[in-house]
């Protein structure tokens, strides 16, 4: 559970702009955006004065930081450095830094440039710092370690790094031994182009392989072909029939399974490259259901056993089986962390009660029971216990608390909360987490975020706290009412809806996806243009999904709409608001399975896991509510899939 909440957090990001209308602002923070005003305006008598009365207001430093940036040249050197000092702990000193690296980089003033560039950060600021220090006279052997790295990476670098790289190979810097491994990383990772010019690197004898590297580059299947490996050098054949199959695996499994069999005999392969393929074809078969998968699982039961994800998949094909003991034996082989886990746990006991070994089962369950997770859900269903909310609010130290507000990030993020700069706001927070020290301190930020309603961010905080049981915070309520009404609306539960929200955005009004899916809900622009106009949904610009009241209505209708389409089935729903409905039809072919088989069997991790959280969360919604749910009932009484 709390592995998975923080890999759903990794994936938000705050949007920066609000669709809500102005709120009423603080004389100080008016004055502070009348000051911003006049400073862009030119309005320099006006903007002094302002400025003048917000010289103990915590966002001075935005304006100080805007004035040196407006005037930024290579002779600002004094300002920035008593404005890097000064303000230290603000993300601003790091955005001043490098605005005057860029601009020093744009004068050439290399010599400057070096006192404040991390080199390695740029490739084309470190290739001109290189050029520079050439033409200064430093010996190229003193820095021909550096330019090898630069040198040596899967794409093509900046044209600054051409008249370096020249003098370096002109000067015998490259060793073959380089040249092999970019060539090698570029024949598996980078661009066909790349490939094609590094071919010159390698020996004459040796350059063939860049050839069928290229072949296989285009179109993977040309390893079937019999002719296809000459066996000039075979043991550096060997890793293009790795790549291919590994490659082809995931397009057509029985031409990747087939042209393994037929080849691997011929290419001596060594015991990394040969793990490494069975690994990709063992998991391209079993996420298909490809009977084949179910061999290679008996037969491989012993190997990979520190690899997780391996080791989902010979669960999930044993499941599929009904092969309770060889879920026993594998479980017995796991390592610890892995047996520890709550997915282990539970299923080892489900197998033991399957095999008649029904007391030892139920002490398993019944004490995974107490769990606030999937499988802990799942697990009192089974044994007939109360599904458990295991609220526990936070205990902090007033004196720390009291120091965690007055800390000058959080008085900072605070105004920029307050006049809608969530960027700077979040800058200003991630300053701020990287700067507390004890578990304590967290829980403060956490409470404070909370207490603002950036609700993402004080989920994200209190995860960094490693608090896990103050479901007030983990789980807020807020826009209840509106989830209730729209609920009734299209008679879906509320606590889904609401589910739905904390796993897409941690509840966070304002969050982005990378995908540029927006709010709550996190729906995509098209989509809420769509149902604008199907459902009266006031909307007229993608910033009117950071209203959470259109944003809800968007969400719910479009989980209302797969719902509909797929069989009235929550899973399938869920799933498809994640990875869309096309994904669930193809999944539904792999067969039918009891309901929590086939979401184990989901072939994309992502979705996966997704479900988990979706289907946990809305049953904590659902006590928080104080209402009733059957969705865990649901999950463990039911099948899912087409038949075959």
């Amino acid at each position: 559970m709390r592995t998975l909440l923080l890999v759903q957090l990794v994936t938000i990001i705050t949007l920066f702009s609000t669709a809500q209308a102005k709120p009423a602002y603080t004389a100080d923070q008016q004055a502070f955006l009348d000051a911003e005003k006049a400073l862009r305006q030119g309005k320099q008598q006006e903007y002094q004065k302002l400025k003048k009365g917000l010289a103990h207001y915590s966002l001075l430093p935005y304006l100080e930081y805007q004035e040196i940036q407006d005037n930024l040249n290579k002779n600002s050197q004094q300002q920035v450095d008593d404005f890097i000092n000064k303000y230290e702990s603000s993300p601003l000193s790091g955005r001043l830094r490098w605005d005057f690296i860029r601009e020093l980089a744009k004068s050439k003033n290399y010599a400057l440039l070096e006192q404040y560039y991390p080199f390695g950060a740029v490739a084309s600021y470190d290739c001109q710092i290189l050029n520079h220090q050439l033409e200064k006279g430093k010996p190229i052997k003193e820095l021909s370690e550096q330019i090898a790295n630069l040198w040596n990476v899967s794409k093509s670098q900046p044209k600054e790094c051409d008249k370096v790289f020249e003098k370096w190979i002109d000067n015998n810097q490259l060793q073959q031994e380089i040249a092999y491994q970019r060539f090698y990383q570029t024949a598996h990772e980078g661009p066909i182009g790349l490939l094609n010019y590094l071919k010159r690197y390698l020996p004459r004898d040796e350059q063939y392989l860049a050839d069928l590297w290229l072949k296989v580059r285009r179109n993977p299947k040309v390893v079937t072909r019999s002719n296809f490996f000459p066996g000039k050098k075979p043991n550096k054949e060997a890793p293009i029939l790795v790549y291919a199959v590994k490659r082809l695996a995931w397009g057509d499994r029985e031409d990747a399974y087939s042209a393994w069999k037929r080849t691997q005999s011929r290419i001596p392969l060594a015991g990394a490259h040969k793990s490494d393929v069975e690994r990709t074809l063992f998991l391209a078969l079993a996420t298909q259901n490809n009977p084949k998968a179910v061999d290679m699982a008996k037969d491989k039961l012993k190997d990979q056993l520190d690899d997780e994800l391996v080791n989902h998949w010979k669960l999930v094909t044993f499941l599929r089986t009904q092969d309770w003991q060889s879920i026993t034996q594998l479980y017995e082989l796991l390592p610890f962390d892995q047996q520890s886990s709550e997915q282990w746990r539970y299923w080892y006991a489900v197998a033991l009660d399957e095999l008649g070994q029904k007391e030892e089962a139920k002490i398993l369950l019944t004490e995974l029971a107490n769990e606030r997770d999937y499988y802990g859900y799942k697990a009192a269903i089974r044994t007939k216990q109360p599904i458990l909310l295991n609220h526990a609010p936070l205990i902090i130290p007033e004196e720390v608390m009291q120091s965690v507000r007055k800390s000058a990030n959080v008085e900072r993020a605070r105004e920029l909360y307050a006049i809608g700069r969530y960027l700077d706001a979040t800058r200003e927070w991630r300053s701020l987490l990287n700067q507390l020290k004890t578990p304590e301190e967290f829980q403060a930020a956490a409470v404070i975020a909370n207490e603002w309603g950036w609700y993402n961010q004080s989920i994200l905080t209190i995860a960094r706290a490693q608090v896990w049981d103050d479901t007030d915070i983990r789980f807020p309520t807020a826009f209840k009412e509106d989830y209730i009404k729209m609920g009734k609306q299209i008679q879906l539960p509320p606590h889904w809806l609401m589910g739905v929200a904390r796993q897409e955005s941690a509840y966070g009004p304002r969050a982005v996806s990378p995908a540029g899916a927006y709010g709550l809900m996190q729906v995509m622009p098209n989509t809420a243009k769509a149902f604008a106009r199907k459902f009266q949904i006031p909307y007229s610009h993608r910033s009117d999904l950071l209203d959470p009241s259109i944003n809800i209505q968007m969400g719910s209708r479009y989980l209302q709409m797969r719902y509909e389409e797929l069989e009235q089935n929550p899973v399938y729903a869920s799933a498809a608001y994640n990875a869309g409905k096309s994904r669930i039809e193809e999944w539904k072919k792999y067969g039918r399975y009891p309901t929590e088989v086939w979401i184990e069997a989901i072939p994309y991790t992502e979705t996966r896991d997704y479900i988990k959280r979706v289907m946990t969360y809305r049953q904590v919604y659902a006590l928080k509510l104080g209402l009733d749910d059957d969705i865990f009932e649901y999950i463990l009484t039911t099948e899912t899939g087409d038949k075959k």
